[in-house]
């Protein structure tokens, strides 16, 4: 039986506001409820969307995952900060893209706990020869799993529609985490907001067909990739959002033994300096532009009016 049209919008504006489980609703993609959505200092935004994973599943059966502080802000403050020194970021720069397996799955099995970390998405090019597995937007369904999650890997990036080219358009990227994954919807929170604000945000997937990536020394096919749309990211002026991979950690049974986890798929190569997002107040955003086409449902579009940044 498929689910009317209006159905689908009030989900979507329930999911935005995190009131999904008020009412039932037909079978859907489950929302990780609880996620933290905890702010960003500097360019520490892959650190911080993996804190915000890390501490879920911290209360969600691995409660050793959590670093101990005074308080439970300091405790995810903390937690952080332990991420950062594991996968070797810094408030100036950000995080290597090579050292973003490796960091993570070292601090889940440095907390006692074994797990997969894997990373699929656009290929950099890895020293090593090997070429990560490429990233599906199927693969995301995953998420509806309690022992897994994903942090999503953005780029802001141009496109050349005459030769089907994208490139930087901001020598940075961005790094988010899934709350919730549908076909035509997904639910993030997004580390680069002040503390008083939201980084909930609802967005539209657009699976890419065609064209290539291109920057200094690469090319790569960036077919079965993702355009994004939706609430503002905060992205420069005319630049598109662009989902280049994931990194997907799977938490193993917390009573299984601990030894050294499965070998992680690596990323590229630390091409992706300043893997983060500044935490400078971004100027003011213009009101979102009214859906064009059937895939932007007009109630996103209307949540994001109200509750823009």
């Amino acid at each position: 039986m498929m689910t009317p049209p209006w159905l689908t919008a009030w989900r979507r504006a329930l999911l935005g506001l995190g009131l999904a489980g008020l009412i039932a609703l037909p079978a859907a993609a489950l929302e990780k409820e609880g996620m933290p959505d905890l702010s960003q200092i500097e360019q520490t935004c892959l650190p911080t969307s993996t804190a915000n994973l890390i501490v879920w599943f911290g209360t969600h059966g691995y409660p050793k995952l959590i670093v101990s502080g005074d308080s439970k802000d300091d405790d995810y403050i903390h937690t952080v900060h332990r991420i950062m020194t594991d996968t070797d970021a810094r408030f100036d720069w950000g995080t290597r893209q090579d050292a973003v397996t490796v960091g993570i799955e070292k601090y889940i099995h440095d907390a006692g706990y074994n797990c997969d970390v894997e990373y699929r998405g656009l290929d950099y090019g890895d020293k090593s020869g090997k070429k990560p597995v490429a990233f599906s937007q199927d693969w995301l369904k995953g998420n509806d799993d309690p022992n897994k999650g994903f942090i999503l890997l953005l780029v802001y990036c141009k496109y050349d529609e005459g030769n089907h080219i994208f490139t930087n358009a901001w020598n940075a990227g961005h790094a988010v985490t899934l709350v919730n994954a549908e076909p035509d919807m997904i639910l993030i929170h997004d580390p680069a907001h002040y503390e008083d604000e939201t980084g909930r945000k609802i967005l539209t997937p657009q699976v890419l067909t065609g064209g290539s990536w291109q920057e200094v020394g690469m090319t790569a096919p960036v077919s079965g990739l993702l355009l994004l749309s939706g609430s503002l990211l905060e992205a420069p002026p005319d630049a598109r959002v662009m989902v280049t991979g994931a990194v997907c950690v799977t938490m193993r049974p917390a009573d299984a033994p601990n030894g050294p986890a499965s070998p992680s798929v690596a990323g590229p190569n630390p091409t992706l300096a300043g893997n983060g997002a500044s935490s400078a107040k971004p100027s003011t955003p213009a009101a979102p532009s009214t859906p064009s086409s059937a895939s932007t449902s007009w109630m996103m579009w209307l949540f994001d009016l109200i509750f823009k940044k």
